[in-house]
């Protein structure tokens, strides 16, 4: 008989509004054993020597130019590195900066590696919930990301936010604001509850579906689904988030091979 995948949940200070416990809650009654561990850089415990190489890797993997692949680690200076280790004690904020979502996953896998070298494989799931706002170079440039399978897989609150569009006549609209020079606030309440916004309330029921993305490439190698009603549809529009990751649910097909 197999054993039931065992999921471990991380946090990198997300979103105020992400319910750790909720989610915890909606895997058990898939049938999963869930574990929060609370702060990843408590979990690790990493002496002095190893913060100061981790926060050197971080640093070199943030990108400065979205149309230049990152193919190795940029070296970073003193001020960099001083930022880069304040985000990872949490005493600046992540907002703003965008990494290479793969060597993100290196940096903390090599982590998790050295801390729990029994901890990995099939029957182990490793979730890390962080503010950073990660991307992947395709097409000629870096496209920000929800989330990032792997190990860890990474699931980014910033990301719900920043990487699916807005409603296409948002852009026109606020192209002519910043063009006449007027405030863009007003912008924002038009399209209020039309995308998902920091802190937003529903971010927790909407990161259910990211999880279960998680979950289905893990186990069957295949993290999205071609039904548009599915909440594993992989949602390119804000307002395909919200009708889909937030109001949808698992379409048949995707609830029989979960319920395996």
């Amino acid at each position: 008989m197999n054993q039931p995948l065992k999921i471990f949940i991380y946090s990198e200070y997300p979103s105020r509004s992400l319910n750790i416990s909720d989610i915890c809650e909606y895997l058990a009654g898939f049938g999963f054993q869930t574990e929060d561990r609370g702060n990843f850089l408590d979990f690790l415990d990493l002496s002095d020597t190893r913060l100061s190489e981790t926060s050197e890797k971080l640093s070199g993997a943030v990108v400065d130019d979205i149309s230049s692949d990152l193919e190795k680690l940029s070296v970073p200076n003193n001020g960099q590195l001083n930022s880069e280790l304040n985000r990872l004690l949490g005493s600046e904020d992540m907002r703003g900066v965008l990494y290479d979502g793969y060597w993100l996953e290196r940096v903390f896998h090599k982590a998790l590696s050295e801390k729990i070298p029994l901890e990995f494989g099939d029957d182990y799931l490793h979730l890390l919930f962080t503010s950073r706002l990660f991307g992947t170079f395709e097409d000629r440039r870096y496209h920000a990301r929800v989330v990032l399978m792997g190990v860890p897989s990474l699931i980014s609150t910033s990301g719900l936010v920043e990487a699916p569009a807005k409603p296409r006549e948002y852009y026109f609209i606020k192209g002519g604001l910043i063009r006449s020079g007027k405030d863009l606030s007003v912008l924002d309440e038009m399209y209020r509850g039309r995308y998902v916004e920091y802190d937003d309330p529903k971010i927790s029921s909407i990161m259910r579906s990211y999880v279960l993305q998680a979950v289905f490439y893990h186990t069957a190698g295949k993290a999205f689904c071609d039904n548009k009603e599915c909440c594993l549809y992989n949602s390119h529009w804000q307002e395909d988030v919200l009708r889909v990751q937030h109001d949808g649910e698992l379409c048949n097909q995707c609830m029989k091979l979960i319920s395996r």
